[in-house]
């Protein structure tokens, strides 16, 4: 079987976009939504790069946007249909981004934002599917952390849910928004 070390890919990434961006890695963004960003012990989340404002604030320029969102992917999945411990932190961050109008492709921030509220969903243990896709629970303490996060920023998620703008195209499904609501408590 194939297997993806996902902390070099999301050092190479990072590194890719530090390369093509150098600004972004000249300090701090002035960029409200990413407020505390830079006092986050990044290191301390396993798996975790410690260049994750660096990402953040290339979700803010238009010219990086695009490429951040890709380092970002790195940084936030562990594999496919699996957050990583780095989502409950970054999840304040991308409700913010995702809530600012001026934030170039925040379509996109808000996608991932929904996706971050459906695999944060715990998982039913009488359910023989569910612990074959997403594991037991006990075993993936990030759904736990993340959907914390949500209910501890529950004043974005209703801030999104209430924007006219999201999702850009069709609206916002019935699911979507249980599952975003139930993430954050509502």
């Amino acid at each position: 079987m194939c297997t993806v070390d996902r902390e070099a890919a999301a050092a190479a990434a990072i590194a890719a976009l530090v390369t093509a961006f150098p600004h972004l890695a000249q300090g701090p963004s002035a960029h409200p939504a990413l407020a505390g960003c830079e006092d986050v012990t990044w290191l301390a989340i396993p798996g975790c790069p410690e260049d994750v404002p660096v990402v953040l604030r290339g979700l803010t320029d238009p010219g990086s946007a695009e490429a951040a969102e890709r380092a970002l992917g790195w940084v936030v999945m562990a594999g496919p249909l699996r957050i990583s411990g780095a989502m409950p932190a970054i999840v304040p961050f991308l409700l913010r981004l995702a809530a600012d109008a001026s934030v170039p492709r925040r379509d996109t921030l808000f996608e991932l934002v929904l996706v971050a509220a459906a695999l944060s969903e715990p998982t039913d243990p009488s359910s023989a599917w569910d612990l074959a896709v997403g594991g037991p629970e006990e075993d993936h303490p990030e759904r736990a952390l993340c959907r914390a996060s949500f209910a501890a920023h529950a004043a974005w998620v209703r801030q999104l849910l209430e924007d006219k703008g999201l999702p850009a195209g069709a609206p916002l499904r019935d699911d979507e928004r249980a599952c975003l609501l139930g993430a954050a408590g509502l």
